[in-house]
């Protein structure tokens, strides 16, 4: 690699590879310092003068050129030192000749070798990203339109010669169309190059003109040379002083445009010379093997261009059907598959779930080689068995199996072990667990005659769905009559479930929460209950995942909190002292304005704060400072009582315990229901009662359904506790009876 040019600034030693370079110019003027000296008179000065007035400007130019590549700087200094010593050459040995060949034309031909070698590099270099066709077949088709425009310029001026006079003028010809042929193909590409590419082909058009009409009009010839003089300055000047120009610079559409116009200069020039040349023929061998060259040339960009296009419609029909991370097919291509199916085949959606870890502790381009590795074992899994992989979705994979959906099942604890086995394959993501769920539905042949060639995917997704909400399904369902029903009563649900809200039909029912060692009430816990006039009542765990899933659970909830402070407002709860708890999710603390929705109640109803429990669960609080976490420490500035609803069937990160506001632990029915049983359900408990004993944090023990429950609680210092022992949720017509109520108190257990 290149290493890039120190700034002038340095000092001389530090430059030594520079100085080196100027030392060797010097050493190649040298000479021809001597021979313009000795053929001063009998030479062309003008060419003698303006050649070593070059060579001058190129012994500085390892100095002049800052911000280039070492490379570049001695690629540049000695296409220019050729470009001297060529012109110096010529001027000085006017009439030699090389055999029959004329000594000018080759000196000059040598001079537009270093030009030449310039513009190839450019073409080389500045293209635009993703542009299959280079831009030599351009500069090519325009080089030889613009070489037999100039023999015939050349030929009706009177500048002609013999044989060998037209061969060694038609090779400057050649060389000097080639570069100003790149020069224009180059600034029409780069709008940066312009200056620059200016300068180069008027450098070449110039030496051209002064190769050739040396002979017979030596002031033009010394006319042109000067002007060359000046297009190497300006090249010199205006050239990319970081190297070439690469790839771009300019946005692809705009370059397309200035190629087309670039494209177009060609045909012009060609039938502007078949016009001349019908008007006034001249008969010129040489004229006419430019133009056969030219319509080579035409063929051969023709033949580039079709190249290109099918390379272009290639790729885009490929990034069309493939995904670009995983390589496999996509969603595109799994539709095309399911138009026309022609056998019967099972159709697999897999969901990813895990990778969300992944990516917030790793980085995306970790998760990005989880999906990698795991769409690589699936793919690696299913092609044995004449399937096909696809990715819909950001986290989904699709699979199509051979087969009907009652063969295809027995490969998935194989696919979905597949997937699973993804992060153990990426550095640093193996303490991740990555798994995945599947939903199953038949491909039939005859889908598409019957209109309805999407069914699967859409068959798919519910099975899916049904594999997602119901975890005892080994991780997979396949779509059957029951899944479409559940799908539909799901769709009524929450049909229905908008209007409820709309019109505040969702009523809430108060379950006490007792103290068990007064056997007193001394909270309520608000619960929503639905009877519908067409779905009869609605399961809470129903109707609340469908409000989660449908975006209702914020209008829901906040339903809810405002049904149940006013009704306990109503029946005087405040107003003795007991607290209300109402349970809040994860959405509601996420949405805008959740704790002024919470202290405008308070205030409506002249309140005090810590009379309001908000119940959360543990899943809340996994992010540290996350939206959620910064509401919930607002609430409890306000003076709210929070607390962890469910603890102990979730995170259970005890470290939330001491950076957030929590003042209440309510242990799951699920550990209640172990109390009394074998194993270490009663030293769990326990320890989780002592835990918040000594924080000084209330303990609710749901689920207490006996005595023997409630008696083992007590003994374990547990504060309060809810459940069937006491009542279930009542509803309000029936709280100020349970204010007035005392229930039992069960004796202690011995601990």
């Amino acid at each position: 690699m290149d290493r890039p040019v120190e700034p002038l600034a340095m000092t001389f030693h530090q430059h030594a590879w520079r100085a080196a370079l100027s030392a060797a110019v010097l050493v190649v003027s040298a000479p021809l310092l001597v021979a313009a000296s000795e053929h001063w008179h009998d030479g062309r000065p003008v060419l003698l003068a303006t050649g070593l007035g070059w060579l001058a400007v190129t012994v500085l130019m390892p100095f002049l050129a800052l911000k280039g590549t070492r490379s570049g700087v001695v690629r540049f200094t000695a296409s220019a030192t050729l470009w001297g010593a060529g012109t110096v050459l010529a001027g000085a040995f006017p009439t030699a000749t090389v055999g029959p060949v004329p000594f000018p034309h080759l000196a000059h031909a040598v001079s537009l070798a270093g030009l030449a070698y310039i513009a190839f590099q450019q073409l080389r270099h500045a293209r635009v990203a993703g542009d299959d066709q280079p831009l030599l077949v351009e500069a090519s088709l325009f080089a030889t339109v613009m070489a037999a425009l100039s023999w015939d310029v050349f030929g009706r001026t009177g500048h002609v010669g013999d044989g060998w006079w037209q061969a060694s003028a038609s090779l400057v010809v050649l060389i000097a169309s080639f570069v100003a042929a790149s020069a224009v193909v180059l600034a029409v590409e780069h709008g940066a190059l312009r200056l620059a590419c200016f300068g180069l082909g008027l450098a070449a058009v110039a030496t051209e003109v002064t190769a050739v009409t040396a002979a017979h009009s030596p002031r033009a010839a010394d006319v042109a040379v000067l002007l060359a003089l000046v297009g190497g300055l300006l090249l010199l000047v205006f050239q990319p002083r970081g190297g070439f120009v690469r790839h771009g610079g300019v946005a692809v559409t705009q370059a397309a445009r200035r190629l087309r116009l670039a494209v177009t200069l060609p045909g012009a020039a060609m039938l502007l010379d078949i016009a001349v040349n019908t008007v006034d023929p001249r008969v010129d061998g040489l004229l006419s093997a430019y133009y056969g060259a030219a319509i080579v040339a035409a063929a051969v960009r023709q033949a580039a261009t079709a190249r290109a296009i099918d390379r272009t419609r290639q790729t885009l029909s490929f990034q069309a059907q493939h995904d670009p991370l995983t390589g496999l097919q996509n969603r595109t291509a799994l539709a095309d598959a399911l138009v026309e199916p022609d056998r019967t085949q099972s159709l697999v959606i897999l969901e990813v779930s895990g990778l969300d870890d992944v990516t917030d502790v790793l980085g995306v381009a970790v998760g990005e080689d989880v999906l990698r590795a795991a769409a690589a074992n699936l793919r690696e899994h299913v092609t044995p068995l004449d399937g096909t992989t696809y990715r819909v979705r950001h986290d989904e994979f699709a699979v199509l199996l051979p087969g009907s959906p009652d063969e295809s099942v027995r490969h998935l604890p194989h696919v979905l072990a597949a997937v699973s086995a993804a992060p153990l394959q990426v550095p640093g993501a193996g303490r991740f667990p990555v798994a995945a769920v599947a939903g199953v539905a038949r491909v039939d042949p005859g889908a598409r005659a019957a209109g309805d060639a999407t069914l699967p995917l859409v068959h798919a997704d519910l099975a899916l769905r049904d594999a997602r909400s119901n975890p005892g399904l080994l991780g997979w369902s396949v779509y059957s009559g029951a899944v479409a029903a559940q799908h539909a009563r799901r769709l009524l649900v929450r049909e229905r479930l908008a209007s409820a809200v709309a019109e505040g039909c969702i009523d809430v029912h108060f379950q006490p929460i007792v103290d068990f060692t007064t056997g007193r009430v001394v909270k309520f816990e608000a619960l929503a209950r639905w009877d519908d006039r067409e779905l009869g009542r609605v399961s809470p765990v129903e109707f609340v995942a469908v409000a989660e899933e449908s975006n209702l659970v914020v209008a829901l909830g906040e339903h809810v909190l405002r049904r149940a402070v006013s009704t306990a407002h109503a029946a005087g709860v405040f107003d003795a002292e007991v607290r209300l708890a109402v349970n809040v999710s994860v959405v509601q603390l996420q949405s805008p304005g959740f704790a002024e929705v919470v202290r405008e109640i308070l205030s409506g109803y002249r309140i005090s704060a810590h009379l309001l429990t908000l119940e959360l669960t543990e899943s809340v609080f996994l992010d540290s400072d996350s939206p959620a976490e910064r509401v919930v420490t607002e609430l409890a500035r306000l003076g709210c009582q929070i607390a962890i609803d469910d603890f102990g069937t979730g995170y259970s990160a005890f470290g939330y315990l001491d950076r957030l506001p929590v003042h209440v632990l309510k242990i799951d029915r699920s550990l209640t229901q172990s109390l009394t049983g074998e194993g270490n359900g009663r030293s769990v408990v326990t320890a989780v009662v002592d835990l918040a004993n000594n924080l000084g944090l209330t303990v609710v023990v749901e689920g207490v359904e006996t005595d023997e429950e409630a008696a083992i609680c007590r003994s374990m210092r547990a504060g309060l506790g809810q459940g069937w022992l006491y009542s279930a949720a009542v509803t309000s017509d029936r709280i100020i009876s349970e204010l007035e109520r005392e229930y039992p108190v069960s004796p202690e257990a011995v601990r």
